[in-house]
């Protein structure tokens, strides 16, 4: 095993955001439970995925690909009073799911849409994507500050490039019907693409689009000094062979307007060899302004 520091705790800020403190928000890809893992299947995984949301401690988190057994899983093995909110993008299939430690925050309210041009249709496939595609949202008040925001979780198409630069498009109309241009928002998931891709661009550059900031690009301190979030199960060997650090991300966490990160971690450890997921899990602690 190889932890974060000596005692395996990550040497991060404690919760309880006061005004002008900061938040912990992760965004982390189980990789749903394939039989065909092997030694890397759910079953041998489970623990050490639990552990690092016991140990990171984060007052929000988005999962991906996650089915109806293996949340159940690490619901009841969460040692903070975690909910969480979100449904199946299909039937029996992967959630896109958001967890809340209900000592920090309140959920106001939430829902769920679908990344097609069908997007309140239950299970509806969009354009050139290969899967169903879906986008969790939740609003969330802190219950120290009274600060509200929101939080947009999804995962867009490993396949279809179109459908990634429409879901882009739609993602961010929804944004403004649900939660208009002024409020807190973070956004965050698996988003199947880099940094130079017009996705990306529409999201940070693009004046027709929300502008976000990037939680790694704009942090002032940055943890993980790898090239991928998506490893292949291959952890350094894969990451080594693909440019420099950060280039290859595809996990990413966005807000709006722009906020002080602190830190922005790329959560790197193993165990006996053995990672928790084939995307790293990725943790931003960002300072929130007061009410």
């Amino acid at each position: 095993m190889r932890d974060e520091s000596a005692n395996g705790i990550p040497q991060l800020r404690a919760h309880n955001p006061q005004p002008g403190m900061p938040l912990k928000i992760m965004t982390f890809n189980l990789r749903y439970a394939n039989t065909e893992d092997g030694p890397r299947g759910w079953i041998y995984r489970k623990d050490h995925v639990i552990d690092i949301i016991n140990r990171y401690h984060p007052a929000i988190m988005g999962t991906q690909e996650g089915l109806a057994d293996q949340l159940d899983d690490i619901d009841k093995n969460l040692i903070h009073p975690y909910k969480r909110f979100g449904i199946e993008r299909e039937p029996n299939g992967e959630h896109e799911e958001i967890f809340y430690d209900t000592s920090v925050v309140e959920l106001i309210k939430g829902g769920n849409f679908w990344l097609s041009e069908t997007p309140d249709t239950f299970g509806t496939l969009g354009w050139d994507a290969d899967c169903v595609r879906l986008v969790t949202w939740c609003h969330f008040q802190l219950i120290e500050t009274k600060q509200l925001f929101y939080v947009f979780n999804t995962q867009f198409d490993h396949v279809g490039a179109i459908s990634r630069q429409k879901a882009a498009r739609l993602l961010w109309d929804r944004i403004k019907t649900i939660a208009g241009t002024d409020a807190i928002v973070f956004t965050l998931g698996d988003f199947n693409t880099y940094r130079h891709d017009p996705t990306y661009k529409f999201f940070t550059q693009d004046e027709a689009g929300p502008m976000f900031q990037d939680a790694w690009t704009n942090a002032t301190s940055k943890v993980g000094d790898v090239s991928c979030t998506y490893h292949a199960w291959e952890g350094p060997a894969y990451h080594l062979e693909n440019g420099v650090v950060g280039a290859n991300h595809i996990d990413w966490l966005f807000s709006r307007p722009n906020l002080k990160v602190l830190e922005t971690k790329v959560i790197t450890e193993e165990r006996n060899g053995f990672h928790p997921s084939d995307h790293y899990p990725m943790q931003t602690e960002i300072l929130l302004p007061p009410r």
